[in-house]
């Protein structure tokens, strides 16, 4: 049986808030619409794992320092952690896949 996800658990707005940002500008910086930030603080929604990435490395880039564990929450079981990178990869390599098309 596959271990199920936790529910969507983050901290997104006070990342958002954090880096001093209003939700269009947070969308704009990770690709999405002002719509999915507040999905995603309101935790309607869980942050796909290719926004992630994109939100690690946009941060990073602005000087701030922003973790999966920022993001989703306390993942505290292996499985889950598993899971996540998997989706992760997967998603890349459509990505990637996409591009060369």
């Amino acid at each position: 049986m596959q271990e199920q996800l936790p529910p969507p658990q983050n901290l997104i707005k006070e990342i958002r808030q954090r880096m001093g940002m209003t939700q269009q500008e947070f969308a704009d910086m990770i690709g999405c619409t002002q719509g999915n930030i507040g999905h995603y603080e309101l935790r309607d929604q869980m942050v796909p794992p290719d926004v992630a990435r994109k939100l690690i490395f946009e941060a990073a880039v602005r000087g701030h320092r922003v973790t999966y564990e920022d993001i989703y929450g306390e993942v505290t079981t292996p499985a889950i952690k598993r899971r996540l990178r998997a989706e992760a990869l997967e998603l890349s390599e459509r990505k990637v896949r996409h591009a060369e098309d």
